[in-house]
């Protein structure tokens, strides 16, 4: 899965080919922000604007009998042109994706191929979509075939407008075409500390509607839609928006609590660097440490807890009720407040998150990060002592990556996106290696200066 980039910030043109882990890094202000959310934005919004559009007879056909058939292997020979519609449509709506002028994102484009597609045929795929009343759309497609069953359900004739009904059958052709190919995404963004810190004054929309109903003698409908719009990017938004429904999201089991799934040891990870666990308590996040021996346990609110604590609340949120298999986690700087040693233990949760099914995107200024990830992938390697090696430093089979696994790359300073080479001795991170061999010269410089004066 390749997305090609043009014109995005600081970014003018390069493409990132998605592995099981991929890593973004860089120097500050080069964009690597901007093509982490690009991705998690184009995923997100693939089926909607992959803009395919049913036949008027099916359509005609569901409208008067309730019933329709859709050939999917004739969407699927055409699956270039409809990755080529939605990368036109994407980038068109990058402005309000990242809610910021259309000037900024006047020349950008995003693309996505899927190389070598196929349609899987030995898949099963339902869907439905329920209206006022007693309508109701249901989509299923049996394991083995190549057709999407389509029956429209309603007491009378149907009161679906024409073009919503083909919005709603694009969007789910689209999502049997791509469900097994296309992860669902979750982003983390780098704003999560303050979104932990301040969720609850975060409601900025609910406020601002109250507000415009309370000074409006007369309600204006293009102010009231101007109120209601975020101000902020969308993958800070949607933050938001999964925080403020904690109290009901925090029921659901993801992937990794699964009963039916083998134990990957996740959250185990996890619970290594929460130190604690969270909980919902009269509709407040409520974090508490695990209690020491000889202490008194402790519960306190989340924006009371430390930094780090309240950086890794959306993650442990994500692993313990949202995650699925397959899905891809597309997180901003997951090093966020984390002390050093915690920052290596960062890097085995992604690698056993990796190994148990899903895809995980970073971008990074941690060389204790992608160090410790380097050493997971020579782990893969047959070295002699490796029992030895990985039962001092209490590393696990589930930890170790094997480098066909990761990706990583760079945004250069000609502006372009740049790959690293990845093998049995891990990924080539140039840029810290150049960074630390000058600290190290310079400290070596100041220290002998130092002995010389003696």
């Amino acid at each position: 899965m390749k997305f090609t980039f043009k014109n995005i910030g600081y970014v003018d043109d390069g493409e990132i080919t998605l592995g099981d882990l991929t890593v973004i890094c860089g120097r500050n202000n080069v964009g690597k922000t901007y093509l982490s959310y690009t991705i998690y934005g184009f995923l997100k919004y693939l089926r909607r604007v992959a803009g395919i559009r049913l036949d008027q007879k099916s359509l005609d056909q569901l409208y008067e009998t309730g019933v329709c058939s859709v050939d999917l292997r004739r969407y699927a020979q055409d699956v270039v042109k409809i990755l080529a519609r939605a990368g036109k449509n994407f980038s068109r709506g990058l402005p309000r994706f990242f809610n910021t002028t259309d000037e900024y994102f006047a020349h950008s484009t995003v693309g996505l191929e899927i190389e070598d597609y196929a349609f899987v045929s030995d898949s099963e795929f339902k869907g439905g979509v329920k209206f006022s009343g007693k309508e109701m759309i249901r989509f299923a497609k049996k394991e083995g075939t190549e057709t999407l069953d389509v029956v429209l359900q309603s007491d009378s004739s149907s009161t679906i407008p024409k073009e919503i009904l083909q919005d709603i059958l694009s969007e789910h052709i689209a999502d049997a075409l791509f469900d097994t190919l296309v992860p669902t995404p979750f982003v983390i963004t780098s704003e999560r500390t303050g979104i932990s810190l301040f969720y609850k004054e975060l409601d900025y929309s609910k406020s601002a509607l109250l507000d415009h109903l309370a000074d409006s003698e007369k309600l204006n409908p293009i102010a009231l839609l101007n109120t209601l719009r975020s101000r902020y990017a969308e993958p800070i938004k949607d933050n938001i928006d999964v925080v403020r429904d904690y109290d009901s999201l925090c029921k659901r089991k993801s992937h990794f609590r699964d009963n039916d799934q083998p134990d990957s040891g996740v959250v185990d990870a996890l619970l290594k660097l929460t130190d604690g666990s969270f909980k919902s308590m009269n509709k407040q996040v409520i974090y508490a440490p695990r209690k020491e021996r000889g202490r008194d346990k402790v519960t306190l609110p989340v924006y009371m807890a430390s930094s780090s604590i309240k950086s890794l609340f959306l993650m442990d949120f994500y692993i313990r009720h949202l995650a699925q298999d397959g899905d891809i986690l597309i997180i901003d700087e997951p090093e966020l407040n984390l002390h050093p040693d915690n920052q290596r233990h960062m890097a085995c949760l992604l690698a056993r998150m990796v190994n148990c099914g899903m895809r995980v995107l970073i971008t990074t200024h941690s060389d204790f990060l992608v160090r410790e990830i380097n050493n997971l992938i020579m782990l893969s390697s047959s070295i002699s002592g490796k029992e030895a090696i990985m039962e001092r430093y209490k590393i696990l089979e589930d930890d170790i990556l094997r480098p066909e696994k990761v990706r990583a790359y760079t945004v250069s300073s000609r502006h372009r996106i740049e790959a690293f080479n990845v093998d049995e001795h891990g990924v080539d991170f140039k840029l810290f290696d150049e960074l630390i061999n000058e600290a190290n010269a310079l400290s070596d410089e100041i220290y002998y200066a130092m002995e010389d004066r003696q």
